[in-house]
Formats: structure tokens, sequence, C-alpha cells
């Protein structure tokens, strides 16, 4: 079964056909009033979606993004959403050449760009016309006033760790964390959730990226905590330096027994599964179990694994499928959008704040040899009123 396309535009059919190509410029289209319409959708009522990825820069990214959403479109859009891809370019500039080109083509809503330059730039572009954006990035600065950002947000991440490990009675930490803008920000939340939770940060220790550094900064962070005892060391790292900070951390003298391990999401995936030293560690992950569900569906689909960022593009376009089929573009409503209830993901509940951040409902995920469990599971409705 192959996808309905007219050159840049795509409309939902029966099922996906396989990865889709990068867009071109419209062709076959016809340029109405309303912005593009494929000749096949003429007369209808269409409600049009605008897609920036980054097809130029990141090409493999934007091919895994633009299948989920092509996905996302065959299994909740309608015959009256038309899908309409434009590349987002590599800077602010070339994402708002973007963006104004989907105002002329019509889009009611735009989805994406991923990064944060990029998100900036469309923003811009769109203000004037109040056309609302969802994009990719986790930097929170740029939400607000029509921005909306489907992502993993690491402040709530933290936020989540931290209160669970409170709650098991955690007091004192050490934080060792790469010197860049990931680590800078969880040292940032984390200093801002320890004295919400009653949590003392007594160490931190920092290290340029490599394997080799983060190993002599574990063996350093353990060392300390000889004089400065701590009840869990939260390791803000992923990859092969993530498995590289086990060892080291015991070569300095921590004893796993009495010092928890923690972990944000940079955990999730098969690296701290790979490392013993790591086993009985805690780390904050989206609900498992819906993002199980959604590797499925895709795997089916296209005969690949999804990318960790695919869900966002699926969802995103779910969203909008939800709030468009009943009162099409009028849909995109600050009221539809921020929708105290929430809505279920490929990643669990999610909501937007009105500041246009994500809450998300995380869960707590333990390191064991058979795979990582849940122990916290995720909530399955949001119980408090968005912050």
């Amino acid at each position: 079964m192959a996808a309905a396309l007219s050159a840049c535009a795509t409309a939902p059919g029966p099922g996906p056909g396989g990865p889709a190509p990068p867009p071109t410029q419209p062709g076959t289209q016809v340029l109405t009033r309303d912005g593009v319409t494929p000749p096949f959708m003429a007369n209808r009522p269409l409600t049009r979606i605008g897609l920036l990825l980054p097809f130029s820069t990141r090409p493999a990214d934007a091919a895994a993004l633009y299948s989920a959403a092509e996905l996302a479109l065959f299994d909740h859009g309608n015959q009256n959403m038309l899908l309409i891809p434009r590349d987002s370019g590599g800077d602010a500039a070339a994402a708002a050449a973007a963006g104004q080109a989907l105002l002329r083509d019509g889009a009611d809503i735009i989805v994406g760009p991923v990064l944060r330059e990029g998100v900036e730039g469309v923003a811009r572009a769109v203000q004037r016309e109040q056309v609302p954006v969802i994009g990719f990035s986790s930097d929170r600065t740029v939400a607000g006033n029509g921005v909306y950002l489907l992502s993993f947000q690491l402040e709530d991440e933290v936020a989540r760790l931290i209160a669970y490990a409170a709650a098991q009675n955690i007091r004192t930490v050490a934080l060792l964390a790469p010197a860049n803008e990931y680590g800078r920000r969880v040292q940032q939340s984390l200093t801002v959730e320890a004295r919400r939770n009653g949590v003392t940060v007594a160490l931190t220790e920092t290290y340029t990226r490599s394997d080799a550094e983060a190993s002599a900064a574990a063996e350093r962070l353990g060392r300390a905590t000889q004089a400065t005892p701590v009840q869990a060391i939260i390791i803000a790292e992923s990859g092969s330096a993530l498995r590289a900070t086990g060892p080291a951390l015991l070569r300095g003298g921590v004893n796993p027994r009495q010092t928890r391990l923690l972990g944000t999401s940079a955990w999730a995936g098969a690296d701290a599964q790979r490392e013993p030293t790591l086993a009985g560690g805690w780390y904050v992950a989206p609900d498992p179990g819906a993002r199980t569900n959604f590797e499925r569906r895709y795997q089916q689909a296209y005969g690949a694994a999804p990318t960790r960022l695919s869900s966002l593009s699926y969802d995103a376009i779910a969203l909008a499928a939800l709030l468009s089929n009943d009162r099409g573009p009028a849909g995109f409503s600050r009221q539809g959008l921020e929708n105290r209830e929430g809505f279920a993901g490929s990643d669990g509940i999610f909501r937007f704040r009105p500041d246009g951040s994500i809450e998300r409902g995380l869960a707590i995920m333990e390191v064991r040899a058979n795979g990582a469990q849940p122990i916290d599971p995720a909530p399955r409705r949001f119980t408090t009123p968005a912050t």
C-alpha cells in the first residue's frame, strides 16, 4: 500500500509505503488563495500541516522523522489533512525562510524544526500570522508566544529523579557531568530541585567529554566521597563515557551497596545495561510501555527501528489530527493545545504548559541484568494543575 504523494505534499492514504524521499519544490500542486492544494484534494476544506525537518543537513534523522510523521498521518489523519514538508536548513535564517514559504503554502500549523536556532527562526517568521509552532528543541528559552516544545525536557527529568530519590530518603548527592551545555543544564536544574526537596549537593565534578576524561573525573569524585560521603551520585552521561564512569567510581572507593548511582534519560538504551557496575542504578525515562508500542508499529511499517526522536514527529502529527478532526484549523487554539488533561503519546502522557514547555509523565527505571525495569511507573493521567 503506497502513500498518496504529490510533489512535496502528502495526504492520508491506506498506509505507509516506506521512508519518503526529501521534499521537492511544489510541482503538480495547485496554488490557490488558501495555499498549496494537490489536484486530488481540490474543493475540500483542508487542514495544512507544515513539517520542517533538516533534510539537507541531517538527512538520516530527517528521513526517520518524516517516516514517523507519515505513519501518524495514516494512523490518525483524515481525507482533509495535507502534510507539507520543507527543508529547515542549518540555521535560524534558513528556518525562517522555510517558515515563510510554509505560510505561503497555507500552513495552519508548523511542526518542527529540531534545533533551537531553527525554532527561533520559524517563530520570528510566523508570529505575526499567529500560526502555532510545535518544535522539537529541548531548550525552554525558545518556547512561548505560540511556540510549543514537544521534546524531552531535561529540567523535568531532573525534577522527577530528585523527587523520587528524596522520597527514598536520599538526602546527600554528588554530580558527575560533562563541562558542556548539557552538563550545565543538569547542574542548574539539580541546584533548584535539590533545594526544593531538601537534598544537599555535596560534591560536583565536571570534565571535558571524552572516555578518558570521564574516567579520570569519576575516579577523583570517588576519592572525594571518602572524605565527604554521599548517598547517591548522579552521572549525567551516556554511551562509552557512561560505561567508563562506573568502574572508575569503584576504583576511587565508591561502594555501590552504600551509594546509589542515578542517571537521566541519557542512560536509556543498551549502554547502561552493558556495564555491570551500573546495575542497581536508577534513571528517569519516558513511559517504556508506550514506547514499545510505537516501536513495534514503526518496525512493522518500515522494516527498521525508529530513531529516538522519531516518536516526537509521530506525536506532533497525531496531535494535529486530533485537534483538527472536528474543527479543522480552528482546533489549533491555545485552549486546544494547552488542554489541562493532556494527551496520550508514544512516550506516555504529556501536556503543554501555558509558557509552551512540555510536561511529561515519566518513569523511574532500575538497571538490572535482564534489562531495565520500572520501579516507579509513569503516571497514566495528570492529577495536578499545569504549572
